[in-house]
């Protein structure tokens, strides 16, 4: 399993998990999976972070000017109305990063599964490099009701251990605060548990 971030905390999470980590700050996710690869590609991926993806800030994968000015093009038809409360609720400053990596580096008939959040507005899939690879896409707003009760189940059996991927405790009267400090992309905030009382 493959894990793309810029995050380090984020990185870290995922290679004790057992995933192999490629910081896109660091290096070329694209070239670093075609290494990996021998050049064929993975045959899945999975877009987990949709509209909030980032662009790479440094290293070889650093957007270029032409790059960053399409990105903030995006931006602005995505979300006009980006950060209503100064720095809070914003899209990433990237979002068709991830989903263009995704596309690029799967194998031919190679299968996207997109669990991230894209809005309505958002038109900037890569429909042609993914319809030219001949890629299956699956993607949809997850239907909870039917899902928890088995997830519940798994929990309860011991098939999987959510406690594994929760890096904060806050109490839901905090959970305002708790979000703000996810969607300003805060270090060691990954996922939150959050309990009833104060």
């Amino acid at each position: 399993m493959l894990a793309i971030d810029g995050h380090a905390d984020r990185l870290d999470k995922a290679r004790e998990l057992g995933a192999e980590a490629i910081n896109f700050n660091e290096e070329d996710p694209f070239e670093v999976i075609k290494e990996l690869t021998r050049g064929i590609g993975p045959d899945r991926a999975i877009d987990a972070v949709g509209v909030d993806s980032e662009r790479p800030k440094q290293g070889s994968a650093a957007v270029g000017a032409e790059q960053a000015q399409e990105f903030d093009h995006q931006i602005s038809k995505i979300a006009p109305k980006a950060k209503p409360q100064g720095t809070l609720w914003k899209p990433g400053d990237g979002p068709s990063q991830a989903i263009t990596w995704a596309v690029q580096t799967l194998a031919k008939a190679g299968s996207l599964g997109i669990i991230g959040v894209y809005p309505q507005t958002d038109q900037f899939f890569p429909i042609g490099a993914a319809m030219n690879k001949n890629l299956r896409v699956k993607m949809r707003n997850c239907n909870h009701r039917s899902y928890i009760p088995r997830l519940v189940d798994m929990v309860n059996t011991g098939s999987i251990d959510p406690t594994s991927i929760i890096t904060q405790v806050a109490s839901m009267t905090d959970v305002i605060e708790a979000y703000k400090q996810f969607d300003q992309r805060r270090h060691g905030w990954i996922k939150v548990e959050l309990k009833p009382g104060g």
